[in-house]
């Protein structure tokens, strides 16, 4: 049999940064990007016999690893995606065993090559297939990954826990991309939060497990903590990240948003937003529902590409009245008793903010009832006497100050 010169340094190379705990070295040798995986896969020939080469390294473990490898290189051209999906999470669980036996963090390079892998693999296969089944896999085998991150107890300097947030990131990417994770992965992803100021670990798995933590707080309507996470991956996002920066922006936009705070103007044209993001801004501000409604259906492609289109649409709505109540009670500053409202007038304003001209004073009692009780406005309503009672000392608290839900 003719000898494979490729074959023959590629094993010796692995053999050789294996021995000397290399893993920059094996990050740069097990690599799944598509062009690099096709430039090998044209060096192997069919008749390889893959057992000989990976024969010379005298480690069991490293050998199969090396192995399963190839195979998966050799075949990745021609193999449906399902089928080469499979293979690389075979090589993550190989990976994974090696990485509870290694002492160490030397070995975290070439994991996250191996775990970004899983993420885009499946992605492949969903593509191909339209069917969950990839992304549940690549989560669990992140979960076993992640479980043997966090097990080291040793200082963060020295120990493996500095590749958890990666990971944890993903984790949390792959349940918010497909809703595939169970809420038990995403709750084990919680517990690396430990880690997102310790300067041992990389800042941008900081960024990066502060974004996908934001926008899973999004969806399970903490906004309050979600602002706090996407605010903290904005500020730590280098300036020169621009496409970054721009995309946190946009999922920071909507959790300032729902808590009271607009964004100047120069800061969304800085970052180059969507004319959608000035409008819903000058909707908000100035209480037009009906505009601010109207802007979100002729974008709805865009705001539901980003996850936002019915998080907006339902939990703007209140906000969007208080302000038409705000300045209703402003407009009724010279009265005698300007802490008090007319049904009629605040039903006029609702009308109007809407463009409901059905809309009655039991729906309008509703509305005003429902800012009471979530205490975005102090006071009380009488029903019989057709009033609103504001609180003379603060009718309207800060909405950023209002109704923070604690995650669980």
């Amino acid at each position: 049999m003719d000898s494979n010169p490729i074959l023959q340094a590629f094993v010796t190379s692995v053999n050789l940064a294996f021995a000397s705990n290399n893993g920059v070295a094996l990050s740069k040798l097990f690599v799944f990007d598509d062009y690099p995986i096709s430039t090998l896969a044209n060096r192997i020939h069919a008749s390889d016999d893959l057992d000989y080469y990976t024969a010379d390294i005298a480690d069991g473990m490293h050998a199969q690893i090396t192995l399963k490898y190839l195979d998966y290189v050799r075949d990745r051209p021609t193999a449906q995606a399902t089928s080469s999906h499979a293979q690389l999470c075979h090589i993550a669980e190989l990976f994974t065993a090696q990485l509870t036996l290694a002492s160490g963090p030397w070995l975290l390079p070439v994991m996250r090559s191996v775990a970004r892998a899983l993420c885009a693999s499946a992605q492949r296969a969903h593509a191909a297939t339209q069917d969950a089944t990839a992304f549940t896999q690549s989560a669990t085998r992140l979960l076993q990954l992640l479980i043997v991150l966090l097990g080291d107890s040793a200082p963060t300097a020295s120990s493996k826990r500095q590749g958890a947030l990666m990971v944890a990131a993903l984790l949390l990417r792959i349940s918010l991309r497909t809703n595939a994770a169970p809420g038990a992965y995403a709750g084990k992803a919680l517990e690396a939060q430990g880690l997102q100021t310790d300067p041992e670990v990389p800042m941008r798995d900081r960024v990066s497990f502060s974004y996908w933590l934001g926008r899973y707080y999004l969806t399970c309507y903490y906004i309050e903590a979600a602002r706090t996470q996407l605010d903290r991956a904005f500020a730590m996002c280098p300036p020169w990240h621009y496409h970054n920066k721009r995309v946190i922006l946009r999922h920071l936009f909507v959790a300032n948003l729902l808590r009271g705070r607009l964004p100047h103007p120069a800061l969304l044209q800085k970052y180059d937003l969507e004319p959608a993001y000035y409008q819903l801004v000058k909707c908000f501000r100035h209480g037009n529902l009906a505009r601010f409604q109207q802007t979100l259906a002729d974008n709805m492609e865009l705001f539901r590409s980003q996850g936002h289109f019915l998080l907006l649409l339902e939990r703007s709505k209140l906000l969007i009245f208080r302000n038409v109540l705000r300045k209703v009670h402003l407009l009724n500053q010279n009265a005698e008793r300007s802490n008090v409202l007319q049904y009629a007038d605040v039903l006029a304003a609702f009308r109007l903010a809407a463009a409901a001209p059905d809309m009655d004073l039991l729906e309008m009692e509703a509305i005003l009832a429902s800012m009471i009780s979530q205490k975005l406005v102090l006071g009380y309503l009488f029903h019989h006497q057709r009033l609103v009672n504001l609180s003379r000392k603060t009718a309207f608290p800060e909405i950023a100050h209002v109704g923070q839900t604690r995650p669980r």
